[in-house]
């Protein structure tokens, strides 16, 4: 520059002046070059820093949705637990009733007292069956039925008589004979049966 106007034949003095005008234009122009490339550089800063703001809102918006998530299948399954154990303790609770109702009624097998027991059970949950209790219940439900309950009056099996079945027959043995079995060993050995009858 300074070449150019020495080339314009101007004086020192007037080059002197124009250089220094012109310098400071030009430091001013690299003073704002420079402002603006700094404000550049603190918005590219900016830039990233809400860029990096955003991508952790998106993935603790991922891991609040993931825990969400978690927390409500945890929370179903603590409630199906819950509704399982309150389901099982009342029928626990309707079993032990009915038993007591059972009392010492003896049923001729398991079978027929667990099919009892469930038949009592449905018709405890029928809604027709509200204001009735467990014992209305099961004698309604049994008092028709026959050959469910063991005979409390069992008859007493006598083994059949085969000969030489009191072949070794001693005192306390015979004294426990029934009529019949004591007609059958007269008549099969007299000798034996009156030797024991005295």
């Amino acid at each position: 520059m300074r070449e150019f106007l020495k080339g314009l034949e101007l004086d020192q003095e007037t080059i002197d002046k124009i250089m220094a005008e012109y310098g400071k234009g030009v430091t001013k122009n690299k003073d704002e070059l420079q402002a603006k490339e700094d404000e550049l550089q603190k918005n590219k800063q900016e830039l990233d820093k809400l860029k990096g703001e955003i991508k952790d809102l998106k993935e603790s918006s991922k891991t609040a949705e993931d825990f969400k998530t978690k927390y409500e299948a945890l929370s179903k399954s603590l409630e199906e637990q819950e509704a399982q154990r309150k389901a099982e303790e009342k029928d626990k609770a309707m079993i032990k009733n009915i038993e007591n109702v059972i009392g010492d009624k003896k049923f001729i097998n398991e079978y027929t007292k667990n099919a009892i027991i469930n038949e009592v059970k449905n018709a405890l949950t029928n809604e027709e069956n509200v204001g009735k209790s467990t014992a209305d219940l099961f004698n309604e439900i049994t008092k028709d039925k026959e050959g469910i309950f063991e005979n409390p009056n069992k008859p007493t099996e006598i083994p059949p008589v085969n000969e030489g079945a009191f072949k070794n027959l001693d005192k306390e043995a015979f004294d426990k004979l029934g009529y019949k079995e004591r007609v059958a060993l007269k008549q099969e050995n007299p000798d034996l049966f009156n030797q024991l009858n005295n």
